[in-house]
């Protein structure tokens, strides 16, 4: 699947060299929407467990709650070709990590248990599509529409000894590495407005919304995500609005010409 996405990107980026004079290459970032709701629901789940032996008068030490998973920053890079002065052909690549970890210990009649979590979430994502354009230099405003690949990873490492002396919990995290993902594919919208400083540099905004639907992972074996062990597994929801922030560089290109005959 990538291999074809990869493949597809050069024969529409080719082909809008072969057609067009004018190349953009832009770099972006900006706030990602996603939903991580399956995800945070069992960081909660763990949070509860944490803050009721935090609270156990028998026990010594502690351990901080983890903070909810959230997106954060996406990068984006992407190229687009003019075909006219109206339409463009592209692609982009875009990508965001977010990371939540906790470790501490408790003590319980002379014996020690030591909990350590971190959790990260990650993504790429490969949209191809065409771009309209309604203003020109020096504000360009273009409304754009493409179909995506989208690629989600998801890693824990979890040490989760139970303390002696308390009540059994409900929820039992997998301990040891693990690493799961899955794929999907979805659409992507999106308006964006720029300036242009020079015939060569501008300095614009996009605002964008994604639709993917949910993804179940699962690791290598296919075992599907549980972080907190209560046999319900989890999934990730890329959909969502985007904001970027850009910077697009514009290059003029001949169009190709075809062999020449020597009289």
């Amino acid at each position: 699947m990538k291999g074809l996405a990869c493949g597809a990107l050069v024969m529409l980026l080719w082909g809008g060299i072969a057609l067009a004079g004018s190349l953009e290459t832009y770099f972006g970032a900006g706030p990602e929407g996603a939903s991580l709701r399956d995800i945070n629901a069992s960081i909660l789940s763990i949070n509860r467990v944490l803050a009721d032996w935090n609270t156990t008068p028998t026990l010594t030490g502690g351990v901080p709650e983890l903070h909810l998973l959230e997106p954060g920053i996406t990068y984006v890079a992407g190229e687009r070709f003019w075909i006219s002065d109206l339409f463009a052909l592209g692609g982009r690549i875009s990508t965001f990590h977010a990371e939540t970890s906790t470790t501490g210990s408790y003590t319980a009649a002379g014996s020690t248990s030591q909990v350590s979590v971190t959790l990260s979430s990650s993504a790429v994502s490969l949209v191809l599509g065409g771009e309209v354009q309604f203003l020109k230099s020096p504000v360009s405003l273009t409304l754009d529409a493409g179909v995506g690949y989208y690629y989600s990873g998801f890693s824990s490492d979890i040490t989760f000894q139970v303390p002696s002396g308390v009540p059994a919990v409900a929820i039992h995290p997998h301990e040891g590495q693990d690493h799961f993902n899955a794929s999907t594919l979805g659409v992507e919208g999106g308006l964006s407005l720029s300036y242009w400083l020079t015939d060569w540099l501008a300095v614009g905004a996009r605002v964008g919304y994604r639709s993917t639907g949910s993804v179940a992972l699962a690791d290598g074996q296919g075992s599907p995500l549980d972080i907190d062990g209560n046999g319900t597994r989890e999934t990730m929801d890329l959909t969502g609005l985007t904001v970027q922030f850009t910077l697009s560089l514009a290059i003029s290109l001949p169009p190709l010409e075809g062999e020449r005959r020597v009289p």
